[in-house]
């Protein structure tokens, strides 16, 4: 989250944008690290949950003596339909130990879960309005805490520290945006608030 001291707060959260300035440029902060860890942690979860219903399997079939190669025998046509046979053609059957369908219930619910929360969070940060807004009366910030602002007639300079960009204020008090702003670094958010700054100090905006 960006630092702020001396900066106008805006009392109405519900303020619509229209009601200040007009908007030159819109900067999103950049979720691509939080969007990263929730696909990330949620296809892992899902790969072991994968991985232990195969367990599953895999020891039912180990502990029954079934040959890892055997099929299940056609009926009327029907591929994999009939029982499994021994080499002496006697059907085998199957049974699941209580680990086993401990494994199998873990898998279940870990791919259900997994999908499930990933779907969850990446809907929750798309869902979020976090922006930086360059607009002819001053620079805007909005995020799920609040929403504030400078005006471009008190902004002294503006300029790159960091990973951070700084509105320096004429009274010297800072406000510091430490936010990652999709598609602009910030020297380069720096530079281009600067000239609208000076632009809308001009009138040319």
């Amino acid at each position: 989250m960006g630092t702020r001291a001396g900066a106008a707060q805006l009392a109405d959260v519900d303020d619509p944008l229209d009601r200040g300035g007009r908007i030159v440029e819109h900067f999103r902060v950049d979720a691509s690290r939080r969007l990263f860890f929730a696909l990330g942690l949620g296809s892992m979860v899902m790969a072991v949950g994968s991985l232990s219903m195969a367990a599953a399997l895999y020891f039912m079939r180990v502990d029954a003596g079934v040959p890892l190669h055997a099929r299940a025998t056609p009926v009327e046509g029907v591929p994999a339909s009939g029982p499994i046979l021994s080499s002496a053609s006697d059907p085998i059957e199957l049974r699941l130990s209580w680990w086993e369908v401990m494994f199998g219930l873990v898998g279940l619910g870990s791919i259900a879960g997994g999908g499930g929360w990933a779907i969850a969070r990446l809907n929750r940060v798309l869902r979020e309005e976090r922006y930086l807004a360059l607009r002819t009366d001053g620079a805007y910030y909005c995020d799920e805490a609040g929403r504030s602002r400078v005006l471009w007639e008190d902004v002294a300079d503006v300029r790159a520290e960091g990973d951070a960009v700084v509105f320096e204020l004429h009274d010297g008090e800072r406000w510091k945006r430490t936010e990652r702003f999709a598609g602009a670094s910030p020297e380069a958010l720096a530079k281009r608030a600067s000239e609208i700054r000076r632009k809308a100090l001009f009138g040319l905006l």
